[in-house]
């Protein structure tokens, strides 16, 4: 008698949940947390691997970032980690979608490449995303995108 009663249970408890999703909650944004669409940018001794802005060999108030097409500044921020002795350079989401955008990302006495990549904006309902292709730079050593689809680790 208790199994036919846990087996009514269930039933009813099956049939009386609704698969429909309730469309308010899906339209509600505060819920959704966005991804950042920033490329993030670290930049590491070839030899050594060591972060080059975190260990003091270049400062990061002296990176420069100019838009090739435009040739004017492009706007980046920048952190750092004492957790993980990291900085990252961050390169500010676009709003529009581009083709071969070039960025000349230079320290002054330091180095100087080019980063280019196609960008596709994609404007959502809660979020906005950017997907980012054929990303390369010039004048490096080699690049490392395995921790994510945005961040690049530039070896110099």
């Amino acid at each position: 008698m208790k199994r036919m009663l846990g087996i009514v249970a269930l039933f009813i408890a099956t049939i009386s949940c609704s698969s429909d999703l309730d469309s308010a909650s899906l339209s509600d944004c505060s819920l959704v947390d966005c991804a950042s669409g920033n490329l993030l940018l670290q930049f590491l001794d070839s030899e050594t691997e060591e972060d080059v802005f975190f260990n003091g060999t270049y400062n990061l108030e002296d990176v420069v970032i100019t838009d090739l097409e435009t040739n004017e500044d492009f706007v980046f921020f920048t952190g750092t980690s004492q957790e993980f002795e990291t900085a990252q350079i961050a390169l500010n989401t676009f709003f529009e979608s581009r083709n071969n955008v070039m960025l000349r990302i230079a320290v002054p006495d330091g180095f100087e490449t080019t980063l280019s990549f196609d960008v596709t904006f994609i404007e959502g309902e809660c979020c906005n995303v950017n997907n980012y292709t054929d990303v390369s730079f010039t004048n490096v050593t080699s690049v490392d995108d395995s921790d994510g689809d945005l961040i690049y680790k530039v070896f110099l």
